[in-house]
């Protein structure tokens, strides 16, 4: 498995609820039909961070997402919602899970 790890603070004027709202469209406009989707956890902490778990059956159809990424529906308002120069990500390969 392979895990896309994305952390962020929202951009100003946009609610948590704002935010899933527009995460569960992503999930089911564009998302769940991806080769090799299998999960997005969104969590945030007590610092008003936020950090989205992405998960993939493999780098390869990771990869590919991205490419596709201009085709999600609404995407400018999903874009929208992160803090410009907030983004940090990094990617990881899962080695054992107990």
């Amino acid at each position: 498995m392979y895990k896309d790890i994305i952390s962020y603070k929202l951009a100003d004027g946009i609610s948590k609820e704002h935010l899933l709202e527009v995460a569960q469209n992503i999930i089911d406009n564009w998302m769940k039909n991806l080769p090799g989707f299998i999960s997005w956890e969104i969590h945030n902490d007590e610092e008003g961070r936020y950090t989205d778990i992405v998960s993939w059956a493999s780098k390869v159809e990771a990869k590919n997402a991205e490419l596709e990424m201009m085709n999600i529906p609404n995407a400018g308002e999903w874009f929208a919602c992160y803090k410009e120069g907030s983004i940090q990500s990094k990617a990881m390969k899962s080695i054992k899970k107990f």
